[in-house]
């Protein structure tokens, strides 16, 4: 039989309301049901969800409880206006048991109405699905329908004869529903929470421990749902239906950018030179909203209008001036990775290639319930090159994957360097409490903070004064700064780095394949470079990836072809097009956050290990 999913037909009835004397329900207030394991039960309802338990077994949501109890036939309060006049009105029609239950038994109450729950308010209850035997749906819906006078909203048919589940609608400003729903035996079969986002609900039960799927499984409804032990089932659904990913044009500090969100996070990609400008949450306070990457303390433009006899007196004249215009956040290096030949410079090529102060236009867009997806590029003009990217947000997911693809429009091959230069700054990045793991072996270089052109085992390298210093903590010396590059790890088919600030709640990292990343390098500035534009006020920490392992442009690379047994450059051949890939991850952490051991992809999702 197809998919209940697919095929569903919905018939919208009409149906004999209460006379005008009857004070008509106007919501549930209260579901009470049974658990065999109370302790398990509580502990979802307070610990993961984040319910106010009023007294043991009692949870307040808006404007509506939750009671578990011992197992025994569950129990709805409805509000009404009048509850004893509502009780006068059905016992002149026969329902005159006290107290008063349904045809299986479930025990129902009346309450005084109570104002509705504020615009947005969750969790709320939304509807609740009595479980009842196809013999007996006849009885039951003439009890809710005729009796306590809910008229039908809809019923669920996939083919004519094989009704699944008829819906009542509870008149009232809260819109609930009441479900009778097809089964073997009788009970409450699930509770209906409606909830500001279901993907964020379930992000946020993960981090306060729940074990469940690692994605939450959403049906046609939009609907998630969580089966407690010896308890009726917990869906959620969400109460404004947020877009399942969104793409807007915008400004992004005074820059052209593509700003996607998923309804965990958002990421923005700017229009000059490609960079991964902003990757952050949408919700969790200060400490774990901001953005981790660097916005230069100096005003930035679109580096494809660099004006030399305007832009030279703020950018400076040197090989670095079209990248510093424009530079924020994660850039491509590409092809060469470091500063310009003079006879580049003189051609008009500066520090790290071309790729990153070239203009990018976005080929194309797509939005499904899967996520967002953006591909954009550019062409290389100067040096024949063509590169793209395609990005994608998985919905629910706080994680950016990235293909990215460079062609060589040359008839012939040639060497190139091609490095992710990811750059974090303030209010992140802070000397002595921006935390960096990665999956590293051996080190080399050093830089002003450390002892030159040293090889070292990762993460202990050797100060200036010869004294062993631990390269996790971002270097505290001031007006300094240091480079060095780190063998990742040959063993592993997944690289990946995290960084973390002791203070702030929020963990960056990325990952991407061994086989083609087996470089990478951490420069670290502390105001120590006081040429325009920096003007010893910049604080900065790069992480950079690829398939080189020094910033020291591809003439020096070729010159010095291998570190560590393993090559400082590549090659490609003529009209050859060559694929790389790397995840952007996000996660909240706790204070005294230990660090990262390992992460891995697994099935599109990210999992990472404590230290």
């Amino acid at each position: 039989m197809p998919p209940l999913a697919v095929h569903c037909l919905w018939l919208t009835l009409a149906a004999a309301p209460l006379t005008a004397q009857a004070p008509p329900l106007e919501g549930i207030a209260q579901v009470e049901h049974g658990s065999l394991d109370l302790v398990k039960t509580r502990a979802f309802y307070t610990g993961l969800l984040g319910l106010q338990e009023q007294q043991p077994g009692l949870f307040l949501l808006a404007g509506q409880t939750v009671q578990i109890t011992a197992p025994g036939p569950p129990a709805i309060a409805f509000h009404t206006q009048d509850p004893q006049a509502l009780r006068r009105y059905l016992n002149a029609r026969g329902l005159t048991a006290e107290p008063l239950r349904d045809p299986e038994g479930v025990l129902i109450r009346f309450v005084p109405a109570s104002q509705p729950p504020a615009s947005g308010a969750a969790p709320r209850l939304h509807h609740i699905a009595l479980a009842i035997p196809r013999a007996r749906l006849g009885e039951a819906l003439h009890f809710y329908r005729d009796q306590l006078g809910l008229p039908e909203h809809s019923r669920v048919e996939p083919k004519p004869g094989d009704l699944r589940a008829i819906r009542l609608r509870i008149p009232g400003p809260h819109a609930h529903l009441l479900e009778l729903a097809v089964a073997e035996s009788a009970g409450l079969q699930r509770i209906a929470l409606a909830v500001a986002d279901v993907h964020e609900t379930h992000h946020r039960l993960r981090t306060r421990g729940y074990r469940g799927p690692e994605r939450p499984r959403i049906n046609a409804d939009h609907h998630w749902s969580v089966q407690l032990p010896g308890a009726p089932r917990i869906e959620f659904l969400s109460a404004a239906i947020v877009p399942a990913a969104t793409l807007h044009e915008e400004k992004f500090h005074g820059r052209d950018a593509w700003v996607l969100a998923n309804g965990i996070i958002r990421a923005a990609f700017l229009r000059g030179g490609g960079h991964i400008a902003e990757a952050r949450f949408l919700e969790g306070g200060d400490l774990l909203t901001l953005n981790p990457f660097r916005v230069p303390h100096y005003p930035t433009k679109e580096p494809f209008l660099y004006n030399p006899a305007t832009d030279d007196a703020l950018y400076g004249a040197a090989s670095h001036k079209w990248l510093a215009s424009g530079y924020m956040g994660h850039l491509l290096c590409f092809p060469h990775y470091g500063p310009s030949s003079p006879e580049e410079f003189a051609a008009g090529l500066g520090n790290h290639g071309e790729a990153p102060v070239v203009e990018w236009k976005k080929i194309t867009s797509l939005a499904n319930a899967a996520g967002i997806t953006l591909i954009y590029g550019a062409d290389l003009p100067k040096t024949l090159y063509r590169v793209s990217r395609r990005v994608f947000l998985p919905r629910g997911l706080p994680q950016i994957h990235v293909e990215e693809t460079i062609e060589n429009l040359a008839d012939f091959d040639r060497p190139f360097q091609w490095m992710q230069h990811a750059t974090f700054g303030p209010p992140f990045t802070e000397p002595g409490k921006t935390m960096l793991d990665v999956s590293a072996t051996r080190g080399s270089g050093g830089g002003r903070a450390l002892q030159p052109d040293q090889e070292f085992t990762w993460p202990t390298a050797l100060a200036r004064d010869g004294e062993p210093v631990d390269l996790r903590p971002m270097l505290t010396e001031p007006a300094s700064g240091t480079y060095y590059a780190l063998r990742l790890d040959p063993a592993r088919d997944q690289q990946f780095f995290t960084l973390h600030h002791t203070g702030h709640r929020l963990l960056i990292g990325y990952l991407m394949p061994a086989a083609t990343n087996p470089w990478l390098a951490d420069w670290q500035e502390n105001r120590g470079n006081t040429f325009a534009p920096w003007n010893g006020q910049a604080i900065a920490r790069g992480i950079e990836f690829g398939n080189s392992p020094h910033a020291e442009g591809l003439r020096n690379a070729i010159t010095r072809g291998q570190l560590f047994d393993t090559p400082a450059y590549g090659i490609i051949g003529a009209r050859q097009r060559l694929r790389n890939d790397y995840v952007i991850f996000l996660r909240a952490i706790e204070p005294g956050f230990p660090g990262v051991r390992d992460a891995r992809i697994e099935e599109g999702v990210v999992r990472i290990q404590p230290r």
